[in-house]
């Protein structure tokens, strides 16, 4: 029996020899499929040397949006092409962890452990780490800031210095180092697949299956699609809002930015004290400006502004008539205004046809159109609307005409216009939850159709902004992606990375082409009063 035992310690020896430098266990997930490849890189399977890690351990990792993480084994099958099992598609990252054996190498015995991991999502703001001692002792988190990418490296979930990094694909072939918090940095060039890959040597003594050996060495790969950025946040001075604020109306005329309502109040709960009803205004060409207090009208939260010919138009929102201590009284509006900046002044115009909020509005030919939303009228069950409407701003006597009846009935919408259709993106619908799917109208043929749906899972559709910059359709989700609609309107492509992601904000084009972001909450820190500038960029 020792005779045997030391007969398989050399062959696992000569094996290691042979592989070891230059191969590592890496997980490659494509659709419903996940693979495992033992090679120099993510995108080389060499399947006849993967019977030599046939025993290695998958799992599938979803992140909650409030809560931890789920994961559940995936079962893989050896064939002779791959190693290889089934997941399903919308899980956030898979890991793998395979225990190699005992090693001889030189005047070096060593225990040999595999750890790796793919982030599956290509939302840059679902990188989260694993954080799993158990499972991914050794650990590799990509994040985007502008475009370089950041390489956190962790072992036993805390940071480490001074870690040896390898990264190949996507246009660099590097070897860099961990700086004091753990990170290191790389510029991929290139869309693709990057692969990465540390080792940690833990210098204790132990023995498995009565093989004694001197240390610890465990490899972490990182298998990684990434598209480059083409659009990145620039510095600014404009000044934040004066508090946080969600479900406001914000647009922008001239090189002024103007923002109307919303909600400060405690998340999940509205009352009369928790809305505003502030009209602000802040040039974005001034130096050292400032936000000025413009005349005001009533408390609404969940309303759209936009801007034509010079002067805003206010649509919809809900007014709460509760305070604080009491139970929600919310009330949809069917308010329609417009101010002149000429005059300083307010002006109330024909009422939308029903109260309407948590909708949104865009301009197309000189024509405002209203989509989404509901009705809510205190007590009763909040209506959702099946009516979509358009107005001619071009007419001195300003009318609502019906729109064909929307495929949809969603709340927390956002619509846009571009290359002469209206897209209405995600939203929450009345039967099924948050939803990523998009729907077109094409005023000309006045029909409904499907359009793409965005990157991510239901969630990220969610009180998502949008608007038309130069001649690409750009959408902002609350995970911090910024999607734009290809050329030909067949897919979403992620263009980058807000720095702070957020919902419920407002997406704004400045006459430049800049993309401007305001306000909004985030899941984890609540509301903000910020500002982020993104500019598009050459890759």
């Amino acid at each position: 029996m020792k005779k045997l035992v030391i007969t398989m310690s050399l062959m696992l020896s000569l094996v290691v020899s042979s592989v070891a430098h230059a191969h590592f266990v890496w997980v490659v997930q494509n659709g419903e499929k996940v693979q495992i490849c033992f090679s120099e890189s993510a995108d080389s399977p060499e399947p006849e040397l993967l019977k030599n890690v046939a025993a290695a351990k998958v799992w599938s990792v979803t992140h909650g949006d409030r809560d931890g993480s789920a994961m559940a084994e995936v079962p893989l099958t050896l064939t002779e092409e791959s190693l290889a099992g089934t997941i399903e598609t919308k899980v956030d990252a898979v890991i793998v962890s395979h225990e190699y054996g005992v090693v001889n190498k030189g005047h070096a015995t060593f225990l040999l452990k595999y750890v790796g991991k793919q982030h599956v999502s290509p939302l840059p703001g679902r990188w989260s780490a694993i954080n799993d001692a158990e499972h991914l002792p050794l650990e590799i988190t990509p994040a985007w800031q502008g475009r370089k990418l950041a390489l956190t490296v962790t072992f036993q979930c805390k940071p480490v210095a001074g870690m040896e990094v390898k990264v190949g694909g996507c246009g660099i072939d590097e070897t860099l180092t961990t700086d004091e918090g753990g990170v290191a940095y790389c510029e991929p060039t290139a869309d693709g697949v990057l692969s990465v890959r540390t080792k940690q040597v833990d210098e204790t003594r132990g023995e498995l299956n009565g093989e004694q050996y001197d240390s610890i060495r465990t490899y972490s790969t990182l298998t990684l699609p990434l598209t480059v950025p083409s659009i990145e946040s620039v510095s600014h001075t404009l000044p934040a809002l004066s508090q946080g604020i969600t479900s406001f109306g914000a647009a922008i005329l001239g090189t002024d930015v103007y923002v109307y309502g919303g909600h400060f109040g405690a998340a999940h709960h509205y009352s009369e004290s928790g809305q505003s009803n502030e009209f602000r205004r802040i040039s974005l060409t001034m130096p050292n400006a400032e936000w000025e207090l413009l005349p005001s009208g009533p408390k609404l939260t969940g309303l759209a502004m936009v801007e034509y010919g010079g002067k805003l138009y206010r649509v919809g929102g809900f007014t709460a008539k509760n305070s604080d201590d009491q139970d929600q009284s919310l009330w949809s509006q069917d308010s329609f205004a417009c101010f002149d900046p000429a005059t300083g002044k307010w002006t109330d115009l024909t009422p939308l046809p029903e109260g309407r909020s948590s909708h949104d509005a865009a301009v197309l030919d000189g024509k405002l159109y209203v989509a989404g939303g509901w009705k809510m009228a205190g007590s009763d069950n909040p209506t959702w609307h099946k009516t979509a409407w358009v107005c001619d701003l071009t007419q001195s006597n300003l009318t609502w005409t019906a729109l064909p009846e929307p495929p949809f009935l969603r709340r927390a919408i956002s619509l846009a216009a571009s290359k002469g259709k209206l897209y209405v993106m995600g939203g929450m619908e009345e039967d099924g939850g948050p939803t990523t799917q998009v729907a077109a109208f094409d005023p000309i043929a006045q029909a409904w159709s499907v359009a793409p749906a965005l990157h991510g899972k239901g969630m990220e559709g969610f009180g998502t902004s949008a608007f038309a910059a130069g001649d690409r359709l750009v959408v902002t989700t609350m995970s911090g992606s910024v999607q734009a609609l290809s050329d030909d309107g067949s897919k979403w492509t992620l263009v980058g990375q807000a720095a702070e992601p957020r919902f419920f904000h407002r997406q704004l084009t400045t006459s430049g082409g800049r993309v401007l972001v305001v306000g909004g909450a985030s899941m984890t820190t609540g509301k903000t009063n910020s500002l982020e500038l993104m500019q598009f960029v050459v890759k």
